[in-house]
């Protein structure tokens, strides 16, 4: 009774929120898995960093799609000097880059000055120009910013499967711990009930003993197990409070503020809502984990960011070939040079030039492109191993949940059996016909058999979620 005034005067203290603290509360909460997985995914500081890893991969595809974006831009330069002006240039345009590697240009230039280069010299009126460059050689097929916009494209889905790993990771852990606060609250009800009986039953020998129906030492015999009830309930009371402070680390409110043990009321009856034991396929398991595990959809990202990768290093090793064509105008008038034929667009009133380099040896691309072949080999080779791996784990989890499924009804009767032994025992000594020290030992091999009992209810829960998380869905259930 003590205790549970202590636990409700903690509740309405935190109910009760002080000045200057956020009024975010939770219930009070008989805290079941549905409730308290909601509570995890809403608010846990890792579901939230495993959102942002969504968000950045957004950001990342919005930067990329920068790369096509248009660019208006400006140039100015004058000179005076000795009271004379030398010259005055400028230039404004916009650049449209397009996804086939080449940029259109539209612009339009002014010159003016008592000193102008020769080059330079313009009409009055200035002069527009209309022209493009094109990646004939290097960058004609791939460049740096069609590889940038795939591979944050493939960002985004790389983004949502690390979301995924670290949801799953996350709940595995909140429903380990969760399933062991479960187990550690059901055992302190067991001892507390265990203890109540013992001192009862104290309290009847004592009154026998005086009536004289039974010896004295029967009194010591009661003792004894009245304290070694109470030894009992001590070590399940911390057990539990320490369980409850490991789930608490899992609870946070929406604020962020995290909640403190004291929210953390009765936890439901494992024997009065055991699992529902159904066959599982372990096949479809396998396959589902194959295509949907969130660490293998990982390496598939990383595999398909490579190989946009090793294409734009193979473009690389091609050489540097571009073009660059600008038609002339007269003031805003294209073609203002006519010939018999009409306006010649490769001839008159133009401006072009075609750049080519290329590295002799050509190591440095080469080289890069065989580092990205030996990473991508190697991620190969870890898709493999880690496949592997969650299959291994798969089938671990799926033996220890069958096992745990063949042991839970045997142990539900042994417990059983175990009850009928000590009610036997208890009507035999009300009769005359058994001791204190035998009704003991028959509680003490029921007690052991509910606490096993309970144990084997929550390693059950546990593989299940170990189940569902080696095959990579536990976020989703």
């Amino acid at each position: 009774m003590r205790n549970f005034l202590v636990f409700c005067i903690l509740g309405l203290n935190f109910l009760l929120p002080p000045q200057g603290h956020s009024q975010q509360t939770l219930p009070p909460l008989p805290l079941d898995w549905s409730t308290f997985r909601l509570q995890v995914l809403a608010n846990h500081p890792l579901s939230r960093q495993a959102d942002l890893q969504r968000d950045l991969a957004a950001a990342a595809l919005l930067r990329a799609q920068g790369g096509f974006d248009p660019k208006a831009y400006a140039d100015w330069s004058a000179k005076t000097f000795g009271g004379k002006q030398y010259y005055q240039y400028s230039e404004t345009g916009v650049k449209l880059p397009t996804w086939a590697g080449l940029e259109i240009k539209g612009a339009y230039n002014w010159a003016s000055g008592d000193y102008l280069n020769p080059e330079r010299t313009l009409p009055q009126a200035g002069q527009a120009v209309l022209g493009l460059e094109w990646a004939l050689g290097q960058g004609l097929l791939f460049d740096e910013r069609r590889a940038a916009l795939r591979q944050s494209r493939i960002g985004l889905e790389q983004g949502e499967a690390e979301r995924a790993a670290a949801l799953n990771d996350l709940l595995l852990d909140a429903a380990k711990t969760y399933w062991t606060w479960v187990a550690a609250d059901n055992q302190l009800q067991v001892y507390t009930a265990a203890l109540q009986q013992s001192r009862e039953r104290l309290a009847g020998i004592r009154e026998s003993v005086r009536q004289g129906d039974k010896p004295a030492i029967d009194t010591t015999e009661a003792l004894l197990q009245v304290q070694t009830r109470q030894l009992d309930l001590n070590f399940a009371q911390l057990e539990r409070q320490n369980t409850a402070l490991a789930l608490a680390s899992f609870l946070w409110l929406p604020d962020q503020q995290t909640a403190p043990p004291a929210m953390l009321a009765s936890a439901p009856d494992l024997r009065s809502t055991p699992p529902e034991i159904r066959a599982f396929d372990l096949v479809a398991l396998l396959e589902q984990a194959r295509g949907r595990h969130p660490e293998l959809r990982l390496y598939d990202t990383k595999i398909r960011s490579l190989e946009v990768e090793r294409r734009l290093k193979n473009e690389k090793r091609k050489p540097q070939l571009d073009l660059n064509y600008n038609l002339l105008g007269k003031g805003w008038e294209f073609f203002p040079t006519m010939t018999a034929d009409g306006p010649a667009f490769l001839a008159n009133d133009i401006k072009w030039g075609v750049n080519f380099s290329y590295p002799l040896l050509n190591r440095k691309a080469r080289g890069d492109w065989q580092v990205t072949e030996i990473k991508l080999a190697q991620t190969e080779a870890g898709l493999r191993q880690k496949r592997l791996d969650v299959e291994n784990k798969l089938r671990q989890y799926a033996n220890e949940l069958d096992n745990y499924g063949r042991q839970l009804p045997l142990y539900r009767d042994f417990t059983a059996n175990y009850r009928l032994l000590l009610d036997a025992e208890i009507e035999k000594f009300r009769q005359g016909e058994s001791s204190v020290f035998l009704i003991n030992a028959r509680e003490q091999s029921w007690l052991d058999a509910q606490i096993k009992y309970l144990k084997l209810l929550s390693e059950y829960r546990k593989t299940e979620a170990g189940l569902q998380w080696a095959a990579g869905i536990l976020m989703e259930n």
